[in-house]
């Protein structure tokens, strides 16, 4: 035994010593993993000078986005403690077997408490070896009551998570959306930038030739330089907007963040068009149904109404019920096997006005979150406002840049067709200024179309749509109508009485 006893003690001293880390340990971990998710992170490629759609990289970001993946996993996480909660209700079972043996006889001796000379030798009451064998099957009523509550709550808690993975999958499209959008617009823009960046060096060389020549005075050619380096800053930082739009649409696939991809820009050809938006008041409903976050609210309340009844049920006396079966092998027992059956109840008086107190609490958080739900439904309908008013602010500004270009435009093709024959080299310098200006602009018109088409996905989010087509609105009214059909079947099974201080339905509100 005590040759077991030390090989334990230095088994248990040596995991203490080894679950141990110092400072050092962590930067080298830290260090290994550095290395290992940075080889990762490489691992997936992308075929190159392949155009991908807006479809196919939703795609890839809903299967290969890493903080989606977490949200997923701890959904599982969720629905496998609401497992480990309804097998909480399970009633407690213990099997005991005790083995004992003993050097000598137990044996015992008793005396006569009257000295009447009746007195007892030495008896056995019990063998030298012996055997116990115990089975207990405990039922608690309070136990089961809280454990099928706390089961109830952990499905709750899974449908919490689902609403925010779904939310998240949500913000996740329009993150997508947004960069796509952007590095569309940019790869369009892309091969004019550098055709006006080479033009721009160019210029320069002419203009300093002209100045030599004194065919233009030193403000004029101080001025024209000045002109051509904004137009240069203003491109390369267009160029720049690209590379950064591009190593974000890569992170948010999954892929290592570098500037190659590639997307299909043809959306940029036509502009959306804003009578497939339903009426105002039909998105803002269809918003207060599919809003994950209002779902959640509502479940939040949920699990403060099972506090609520937990603590209800904690009022009451705790009754256990028990059954037992014995087995020993004494020979000198006369019955060596029995069954034991009983019931226990305790009732705790003082912790009565404590459980009220807390049945209060539950019963006003559960109103503070319908509150909380009302406050955010506002909140909501703000932001299909907010959103729906920004369509219409985009499309204002693409309207005056399209304006703006189609001017350029016209004004340069004019320019060139009254240009004479023998073109000068101070002609051809204002050719190549209306030239780079008409390309700014319609690089503006293309961004301001990018922006147009952003802010009716950006709708689509904050109605808790998950769908990125445009077509998805034209069906928004028939969704609210079975919508409301459904909730007039509920309301069909309510109880007919209505308080008075509930605001009258209006139809189709």
């Amino acid at each position: 035994m005590l040759r077991t006893l030390l090989v334990l003690t230095g088994i248990a001293g040596i995991l203490v010593l080894t679950g141990c880390q110092t400072e050092e340990d962590y930067r080298n971990e830290r260090a290994e993993k550095a290395i290992r998710y940075f080889e990762y992170s490489q691992l997936r490629k992308m075929v190159p000078d392949k155009k991908l759609t807006l479809a196919e990289c939703i795609a890839i970001g809903l299967k290969h986005n890493l903080d989606l993946k977490v949200k997923q996993q701890e959904e599982d996480i969720a629905a496998e403690l609401r497992t480990a909660e309804l097998l909480g209700m399970l009633p407690e079972l213990n099997i005991n077997d005790g083995f004992s043996g003993r050097t000598n006889i137990p044996a015992s001796s008793s005396k006569a408490y009257d000295y009447d000379g009746a007195t007892y030798g030495a008896s056995q009451s019990q063998d030298q070896v012996l055997n116990t064998f115990n089975i207990d099957l405990a039922l608690s009523v309070m136990d089961f009551g809280l454990a099928f509550f706390n089961s109830q709550q952990a499905h709750d808690r899974v449908l919490l998570r689902k609403q925010r993975t779904e939310r998240m999958a949500q913000n996740l499209t329009l993150d997508i959306i947004n960069a796509y959008c952007r590095v569309g617009a940019a790869q369009a823009a892309s091969d004019i930038t550098r055709e006006m960046l080479s033009l721009c060096r160019e210029r320069n060389e002419t203009i300093k030739k002209l100045r030599k020549a004194n065919k233009i005075t030193p403000f004029r050619a101080f001025e024209e330089i000045r002109r051509f380096n904004i137009m240069e800053r203003r491109q390369a930082a267009y160029e720049q907007e690209y590379q950064n739009a591009c190593v974000e649409l890569r992170a948010l696939l999954g892929f290592y963040p570098s500037a190659e991809i590639k997307v299909d820009d043809s959306f940029l050809e036509k502009m959306p068009s804003e009578e497939v938006l339903p009426s105002l008041d039909v998105m803002e409903q269809i918003a207060l149904i599919r809003r994950p976050e209002l779902q959640e609210t509502e479940i939040q309340r949920h699990i403060s109404l099972i506090e609520c009844r937990k603590a209800i049920l904690t009022m009451f006396p705790n009754a256990r019920i028990f059954l037992d079966f014995n087995n020993v092998n004494n020979s000198f027992l006369y019955n060596q096997n029995w069954w034991e059956m009983g019931v226990v109840a305790a009732f705790n008086l003082l912790k009565l006005p404590q459980k009220i107190a807390q049945t209060m609490a539950y019963y006003r958080q559960a109103d503070a979150e319908t509150m909380r739900t009302y406050a955010q439904s506002i909140a909501v309908i703000s932001q299909v406002r907010i959103s729906h008013a920004n369509i219409l602010a985009n499309k204002d500004i693409y309207s005056r840049a399209e304006k703006s270009f189609r001017n350029y435009d016209k004004t340069l093709k004019a320019a060139r067709k009254n240009q004479k024959v023998a073109v000068s080299d101070l002609s051809q310098l204002e050719i190549d200024h209306m030239v780079l200006t008409t390309a700014e602009s319609k690089i503006e018109r293309t961004l301001a179309l990018a922006d147009y088409y952003i802010s009716f996905y950006r709708l689509m989010n904050s109605m808790g749509l998950r769908d990125y087509k445009m077509d998805k609105f034209s069906s928004l009214p028939a969704d609210l109508a079975a919508a409301q059909r459904e909730a007039g079947l509920i309301l069909k099974e309510a109880p007919a009485e209505k308080s008075k201080d509930a605001p009258k339905a209006k139809a189709g509100k």
